[in-house]
């Protein structure tokens, strides 16, 4: 019977590591099509936006001259007018019916000011789009990077921005998290993003009680700062909202929009090695939140924690995370099968794991990280309110013996976790 019980169990734990083996295939299958399907469009993305930055900057060479000469001539022109204007009011006086190009000396007196304005107003104009066509094709040429933090970026570009905040009645609110990381990156594209964003969000408010918000943080699991931007205002059109990073796509051509502000912001934001995305509401508003890769990504430590409390995972997430000795990043597991399956994509630097979990215990974690030879000298912590557990010895015999009991000081722990990880 004791051998008939025996091959049950051992059959039991082959069946578990089979269907966790089966899930991971499974789940590696589906995030590597993810992954292929999301290359593809971003190559695909990344061809689009090279031909059109090599056409963009032709045509704004093109351009650029001749718009030079015309806003050099006009305020030319201007002075001219003024000089001849009392000229011509005299003249009026021995020649009332006289027409130039067709138009009588009253109509020109009272309106050819205003067509000179109007031209020199299109031709900055023009100039403007230019400007825009220029940023647009060298977009993806982030200058020589140096390590930046993105606060001093925030505050640069709110300065850039305090004239037109001051002439839309806009209001800023900040939150920003003075304990950032580092980051590796251009300090002008950063601040053009920012200031792209910021102008974006004053041209969506259209009442008189605009707020913009703007937040930076930090996301422990991944090491990457945001930077979140949020408006109150109309929110973006749907029949723009799918294409809204393409080029000359807006529905701001009344404000003056080129549709190519958040193009460029794109591909800033791309070049850096970062993610932007949004969310908008009709009428209630939108964010627009970036991530950005820093320093600290390539430095850190990487820890998973399992357990089934959350209380307990929370905990110990805090007390890495204000520990200021050494940079971690963090993920979390509620049991052993969450735990396997993140164990052959995350691969941490070391395991904090507990013994008694529903579905898979950590038992059955140490056998399959035992038998897996790309995991067999992962570094493990034991983390457990039974000291006298006969599973400990098991686990122990598996080589597993850096143990932990609960309860168990924090500061205590954090010591346990450094020494281990600077152990060979």
């Amino acid at each position: 019977m004791k051998d008939q019980e025996k091959t049950r169990q051992q059959l039991i734990r082959e069946i578990m590591e089979l269907r966790e083996q089966a899930w991971q295939l499974e789940s590696q299958h589906r995030r590597a099509k993810q992954a292929l399907r999301e290359s593809q469009q971003q190559l695909q993305q990344a061809q689009k936006m090279e031909t059109l930055g090599t056409l963009v900057a032709g045509v704004a060479h093109e351009i650029n001259n001749p718009i030079n000469l015309i806003m050099y001539n006009l305020p030319l022109i201007q002075k001219i007018w003024s000089d001849f204007l009392p000229l011509m009011i005299e003249r009026k006086k021995d020649f009332p019916d006289q027409k130039f190009g067709g138009f009588t000396y009253d109509f020109l007196e009272d309106n050819l000011p205003q067509l000179v304005a109007d031209m020199d107003m299109a031709a900055n104009r023009v100039a403007k789009i230019v400007s825009d066509l220029k940023n647009f094709s060298k977009q993806s040429n982030v200058a020589e990077k140096s390590t930046l933090r993105v606060n001093t970026a925030v505050k640069n570009a709110l300065r850039l921005a305090q004239a037109t905040l001051r002439k839309s009645g806009v209001k800023i609110e900040l939150e920003l998290d003075e304990d950032l990381p580092e980051i590796e990156g251009n300090l002008q594209s950063i601040e053009q993003i920012i200031l792209n964003i910021i102008i974006n969000a004053i041209q969506a408010i259209d009442h008189d009680s605009g707020i913009i918000r703007l937040r930076t943080g930090f996301e422990i699991k991944n090491g990457r700062i945001l930077i979140a931007i949020s408006d109150n205002g109309r929110g973006i059109s749907p029949a723009i909202v799918d294409k809204l990073f393409l080029p000359f796509v807006t529905d701001k051509q009344a404000q003056g929009g080129t549709g190519l502000g958040l193009s460029v912001t794109y591909g800033l934001v791309q070049a850096h090695g970062g993610d932007i995305a949004f969310d908008t509401r009709q009428a209630k508003g939108t964010t627009f939140t970036i991530s950005l890769p820093t320093l600290l990504k390539d430095e850190a430590a990487k820890i998973l924690i399992v357990d089934d409390d959350q209380t307990i995972r929370a905990m110990l997430t805090e007390a890495l995370v204000l520990n200021r000795r050494r940079p971690f990043l963090i993920e979390e597991a509620a049991n052993g099968i969450e735990a396997s399956i993140k164990l052959g994509t995350y691969r941490p630097d070391l395991l904090i794991l507990d013994i008694f979990m529903p579905e898979m215990d950590g038992l059955e974690v140490c056998r399959i990280i035992k038998n897996e030879p790309e995991l067999s000298n992962m570094k493990v912590l034991i983390s457990t309110g039974y000291p006298d557990h006969t599973k400990l010895d098991i686990i122990a015999k598996l080589g597993f013996d850096n143990v932990i009991y609960k309860p168990f000081d924090l500061a205590e722990f954090v010591k346990r976790v450094e020494t281990i990880l600077a152990t060979d």
